[in-house]
């Protein structure tokens, strides 16, 4: 479990992802307009559960996909992807989830 994280939500993105404290705080920040047009194609909890995005009029709404499995590895991808992006390179790909998202605490909105 990643539960040493103050992230709770993580938002692929073009960034490559934003990190969030809350569901709710996502859903404020984000723009419907943007969920529309694939901009937030997904996001994933701490330990790889799998979220949907989808606007409804002008408001974005965010909820665990039912039925899913989680996806940690592909939470992990996306980690490293933001962690190469950022300019941190000494990230081994058998790093933990948890120390993963440790690194990317700085980055919660």
């Amino acid at each position: 479990m990643a539960s040493n994280t103050k992230i709770k939500l993580v938002v692929a993105a073009d960034e490559p992802a934003l990190f969030y404290s809350s569901v709710q705080k996502a859903e404020t920040d984000l723009e419907a307009i943007d969920v529309r047009n694939g901009v937030y194609p997904i996001a994933y909890g701490p330990d790889g559960q799998v979220f949907k995005l989808e606007a409804i009029g002008d408001r974005v709404r965010i909820a665990q996909a039912e039925g899913l499995p989680p996806k940690p590895d592909d939470l992990r991808a996306l980690l490293l992807r933001y962690l190469s992006a950022t300019g941190v390179y000494d990230v081994g790909e058998a790093e933990p989830l948890g120390s993963l998202l440790a690194r990317c605490d700085a980055a919660v909105d």
